[in-house]
């Protein structure tokens, strides 16, 4: 984990403890005394007591020692046996519970987190007995913390509505590719950027927990265990804890290979992951039900057959080839990276057959993965699929993947079942599907398809190339939308869609995104390439709205990065809280 450099963290405390049978409320009866000591200094800080009364000892010891993260400290406590402690963190607009790991040893070591920067919040700790009656408390005990990191875009959030909210906080990613979007090269001499980020912010959009990684993070959720699970440099995946501790780690062969060192030469992954046998692992990486994950990874075909070029090549010179990036599902165990289950998006699209496949021509940029991961051994490689997500229908055994290059979102049955074999292609959404649209407009470029309760799918539709529409008259688009998909009638519906806008002028983000439906109904929309033009223009936005049917919601918040090109969020989630 990069972090700032050491910051102090003030500590203050006031230990009150009692063993009476009497106690009913957060204070100490006249009969016991308490002796106790504190200290502040740049380094740990401590404040031990002894209780004198009728009772044994509660409290032996009790101490705040600083992290080398600004925003979290940790509380270690040693008490007496069967004594519990109920530790609770109260800040100048804020209150929450932190969880204390119980057992039979009389030593606690709890971590505080979830705090606003350069902010002062009170330790208040409740003890109880055995049968969880209260037999003490400690209060007066203070938590200073340090600032945040340098050189970060603005952050801010212009609309926060609590009541209204879906409660708990929001968990981003945010990508630093401000040196690739200006064209710089990497400088191995220089010191190099801290290009991967996650944050989470509070209701008012303050930020109190980040993490930084020195390569690009892209899919991050945190873990029904609080545990968070991102995707980084497209390659590999990580586990951690709140301290930044990998827990666990995936990487595909080609980062564990050829690609292993950086432009910085840094290493990119650790000395021991699960190496999982595909290229990449890039944009998804996620537990499925039955405890196996699944991945984006990537595969290059040389297709032949084509009777013109597509991509403007010299017609004397062209081959009838073309050199093309796929796509590849993997599902794989966690515990072994063994790969248990691999669906190429070949085995379902042939551009020289299909015009619904035929984009051939890919992203111009190098720096763009997959762009990257190929150019080393093929220049002409072009990234032709481009998936992008992929979701679990556990009642219809589907897998249902998003395939931003073609406009489409697929469906293949998940395991083999009476009506078929894995891997089967059970429908076709998009404008050159075999579906048919009835109402509403087709998604285009779409993102992160998530489904909902009610068996509708939400997706982020980035609506590039949306027919009619790319002037300053008639600007592109982006939008949040649900659909009704019914594969038996061979149907799709537009329910609700929610077009993204800044200060009332549409937004279009043509790249990354994410649409998220909420405990309470709303949806979180994220705007994450709006890639402003200039070094203060806004660069991706979150935005949580009430829906109204059939389109549109009431903003109940709205939380703005402002940092220009290069800062780039590709998705975002709403955490119970920020220990899980």
């Amino acid at each position: 984990m990069r972090m700032q450099p050491l910051r102090s963290i003030v500590v203050a405390a006031l230990l009150i403890a009692s063993c009476s049978d009497d106690v009913a409320g957060p204070t100490s009866p006249a009969s016991s005394t308490a002796t106790s000591t504190t200290a502040a200094s740049p380094g740990d800080s401590a404040a031990t007591t002894t209780t004198e009364g009728p009772g044994d000892e509660i409290v032996i010891s009790a101490e705040i020692r600083q992290l080398d993260h600004p925003l979290m400290a940790e509380l270690v406590l040693s008490l007496a046996d069967d004594v519990v402690p109920v530790v609770r963190l109260v800040g100048p607009n804020s209150a929450h519970d932190v969880p204390a790991a119980v057992g039979a040893d009389v030593h606690h070591t709890i971590l505080l987190a979830g705090m606003r920067a350069e902010t002062t919040y009170a330790v208040e700790i409740r003890l109880l007995d055995a049968t969880d009656k209260l037999v003490g408390v400690m209060d007066d005990l203070v938590v200073t913390t340090g600032p945040l990191p340098g050189d970060l875009p603005v952050m801010t959030a212009s609309v926060s509505d609590p009541d209204r909210m879906a409660p708990g906080l929001t968990l981003f990613n945010l990508l630093d590719l401000r040196d690739d979007f200006a064209g710089r090269e990497a400088d191995p001499d220089a010191v190099p950027p801290p290009a991967g980020w996650i944050f989470v912010v509070d209701e008012a959009g303050e930020i109190v927990w980040y993490h930084n990684e020195d390569h690009p993070i892209g899919d991050v959720r945190m873990l029904d265990d609080g545990t968070i699970l991102f995707e980084f440099n497209d390659t590999a995946a990580r586990r951690i804890n709140l301290r930044g501790d990998v827990l666990e780690e995936w990487a595909g062969a080609v980062i564990t290979g050829r690609f292993a060192l950086d432009a910085y030469g840094r290493q990119v992954v650790g000395d021991d992951p699960v190496v999982v046998d595909v290229d990449a692992m890039h944009h998804e990486q996620a537990p499925l039900p039955d405890g196996t994950h699944v991945t984006l990874s990537t595969e290059l075909r040389v297709l032949d057959g084509f009777t013109e070029p597509q991509c403007g090549e010299d017609p004397a010179n062209f081959d009838g080839t073309y050199h093309l990036i796929g796509d590849v599902v993997v599902i794989f165990d966690p515990l072994t990276g063994k790969v248990l289950e691999e669906f190429s998006l070949f085995d379902y699209f042939d551009p020289r057959t299909d015009p619904a496949s035929l984009n051939l021509c890919g992203l111009p940029f190098d720096f763009v993965f997959p762009n990257w991961l190929y150019r080393g051994i093929d220049d002409q490689a072009r990234d032709w699929t481009h998936a992008n997500g992929v979701e679990v229908d556990e009642a219809s055994n589907t897998l249902i993947i998003s395939i931003r290059h073609l406009d489409a979102v697929i469906g293949l049955r998940w395991k083999d079942d009476d009506a078929g074999l894995a891997g089967e292609l059970l429908w076709h959404s998009g404008p050159s599907g075999d579906l048919e649209l009835v109402s509403g407009e087709w998604h285009l470029h779409q993102h992160a398809p998530e489904l909902q309760s009610d068996g509708t799918l939400l997706l982020y539709d980035n609506g590039n190339g949306r027919e009619g529409l790319g002037t300053v008259d008639a600007p592109l688009y982006s939008r949040a939308v649900r659909f009704d998909i019914v594969p038996g009638s061979r149907t799709v519906e537009q329910v609700w869609e929610y077009r993204s806008n800044n200060d009332g002028d549409p937004i279009y983000a043509g790249f990354v995104g994410d649409a998220d439906g909420l405990a309470n109904g709303n949806v979180l929309v994220t705007d994450g390439g709006v890639n402003g033009t200039n070094g203060d223009g806004l660069s991706a936005q979150l935005v949580e709205v009430i829906p109204t049917i059939p389109q549109g919601g009431d903003v109940v918040f709205r939380f703005e990065i402002e940092g220009g090109t290069g800062w780039i969020v590709y998705r975002s989630e709403r955490i119970p809280s920020i220990y899980g």
